[in-house]
């Protein structure tokens, strides 16, 4: 009998199918277990960030149920959960606000259609198979955009705790704002909003494997019901409508166009956090992620996040804890959490009807400490001050300039420092010490002493256009402080590559030093600068006499007594 299911072809885009059919009927109710407790966490932070992102809180459910579901069957981790996430949701309300949509049907069906433009634009990336467009936000600067996020969203959550309705805009004025109005602030609302603050972070030190926020919601509604907080002044987020939505194209009409930069800088934050999610999470159980694979998963999630109303989703890091704790291995876990959302949304509404705002601020100002990494700002400070610096550049980027203006700025930051490190690469002189090590170089070992009569010059780059000045500068300079050189060996060994501009400033370094009676010796050359030597001519004008497999080699040519002390 024929086998049942996707050909090998429809397998490889579809790997939750392979997981599913693998799955023994002893794993299902540890499955179901693991799906119950992801649901626990993933509806009331559903709701907190359809809050963040200024839309309605049933779409903050509709996105955490079609999306995980279409990422079990098309993304490649096992263990990952996607939903909704703090930068994802606040870069999504602030690109709607920037866009002078504030009406919430506007908001809605634009939020819906940036999920769908960044999921095609997903999509075209896996089919281009660009998954090191992750990189182009590095960990400093993602680092340091989080803490920005983190310290933003802080400060939004000013009215939710107060009942003030703020007018001021960045971190400190709305500060300002709520000290000169602080006689209208709510104390109620702040007295719940803070205990519920307070009961979370608690919960998350204490008992960590517990879900925080399901049993802070929880507890929210039941004093809700009880003491009829909303005739005492409390905001609730009111009706949710029940049932689930069908699949539609979002009305994107004029709005394509202006949609189409946001939703890039919305692809690359949301790949960026949920790359950096599934590989964090992946060397805990060994695993190993494969970029481009990820983005097919991602693109489904987002697609059908725009095709069921939803909003952007990526690599949901709570969620995925929650998952592995409670024993989740395989995509059915985020199917059961996904069906238990569902069920909540179809039958189960009228309860979250009475959760007041406040309990939805205590949420997000908890998930905003989570993403002030500050053991790793302290490992940049003490590692590499530059990067430190372009870390404090995103946060001050997101804070003063805005969310998505901050996308763009932290990816200018990492352009700007990888520019910065191709034009300004490492390099060195070698000698030798006493101590028997080999050639060290004299910079880091003030003990070891240069050859005599010559110069051995070690560049730690390709050499490229943007450097290839900085290159020749350096090798003249390392000559000029050895005025009675009588050869000078290039230590190519870290140079894997170089361009036509690069192979000019080398002819044009052959020429000055045969110019002052100093001979070019080439060492290490391997692979496509091997290759890039040979075809312009270099290596045949230098001559086999003056190309050697390494330093040492060419030393015991040059300089046979040092030679044998290094």
């Amino acid at each position: 009998m024929a086998e049942m299911g996707p050909g090998p072809a429809a397998r490889d885009w579809v790997p939750g199918w392979t997981a599913l059919r693998g799955l023994s009927g002893a794993d299902l109710p540890r499955e179901a277990a693991a799906g119950l407790s992801i649901a626990a966490v993933a509806i009331p932070v559903g709701l907190a960030y359809a809050a963040l992102a200024g839309v309605p809180p049933a779409i903050g459910l509709y996105a955490s149920i079609f999306p995980m579901v279409a990422y079990a069957f098309f993304g490649p981790s096992r263990y990952l959960v996607v939903g909704p996430d703090t930068a994802t949701c606040l870069l999504v309300g602030s690109i709607l606000t920037t866009l002078g949509l504030h009406a919430i049907g506007e908001r809605s069906a634009a939020a819906a259609g940036l999920a769908l433009v960044a999921g095609v634009g997903f999509g075209i990336a896996a089919i281009g198979r660009l998954g090191f467009i992750a990189s182009l936000l590095s960990r400093p600067i993602l680092v340091g955009y989080l803490v920005g996020v983190a310290l933003t969203l802080l400060v939004s959550q000013i009215p939710s705790f107060t009942g003030v309705d703020i007018h001021s805009h960045g971190l400190v004025r709305p500060i300002v704002e709520i000290l000169r109005r602080s006689s209208e602030v709510h104390v109620l609302t702040l007295a719940l909003g803070l205990g519920l603050f307070v009961a979370l972070r608690t919960l998350h030190v204490v008992t960590p494997r517990l879900p925080g926020p399901a049993i802070v919601v929880a507890a929210a509604i039941l004093l809700s019901w009880i003491f009829d907080l909303r005739s005492r002044g409390l905001a609730v987020i009111g009706a949710i409508p029940s049932g689930l939505p069908l699949p539609q194209l979002p009305p994107l009409n004029a709005r394509l166009v202006e949609l189409g930069l946001p939703a890039l800088g919305l692809l690359l934050v949301t790949f960026s956090s949920g790359i950096l999610t599934a590989r964090s999470f992946g060397e805990k159980l060994g695993v190993h992620n494969d970029a481009n694979l990820e983005l097919r998963g991602f693109a489904a999630a987002n697609v059908v996040a725009g095709l069921f109303q939803g909003f952007a989703v990526t690599g949901a890091d709570s969620r995925t804890a929650v998952n592995l704790a409670s024993g989740g291995r395989t995509p059915v876990a985020a199917i059961s959490a996904a069906l238990t959302i569902a069920l909540v949304v179809t039958v189960l509404t009228a309860p979250l009807t009475l959760l007041p705002q406040a309990a939805l601020g205590a949420v997000l100002a908890s998930a905003a400490l989570g993403l002030i990494d500050l053991t790793a700002l302290r490992r940049l400070w003490r590692l590499d001050r530059y990067e430190f610096a372009f870390a404090m550049v995103a946060m001050g980027g997101v804070i003063w300039v805005g969310v998505l203006q901050g996308v763009f700025l932290a990816i200018a930051a990492t352009l700007a420092h990888l520019l910065q490190l191709a034009a300004r690469p490492r390099h060195t002189l070698l000698g030798w010490t006493d101590t028997g090590r080999g050639l060290v170089s004299l910079e880091h070992h003030p003990s070891a002493r240069p050859p005599p009569g010559g110069v051995i010059f070690l560049f730690e780059s390709s050499l490229l256009f943007v450097n290839a000045s900085y290159f020749g500068l350096s090798a003249r300079q390392a000559l000029d402080a050895t005025p009675d050189a009588r050869w000078f060996i290039l230590d190519a060994m870290s140079i894997p590559y170089a361009d036509s501009t690069a192979l000019q400033t080398l002819i044009e370094l052959r020429t000055a030093l045969e110019a002052r009676g100093v001979r070019l010796i080439l060492t290490g050359a391997h692979g496509r600068f091997r290759q890039a030597i040979e075809r312009s001519g270099l290596a045949a004008s230098l001559g086999q006499a003056n190309i050697f497999p390494d330093a040492h080699a060419a030393l015991r040519v040059v300089a046979p007594d040092f030679a044998g002390r290094a």
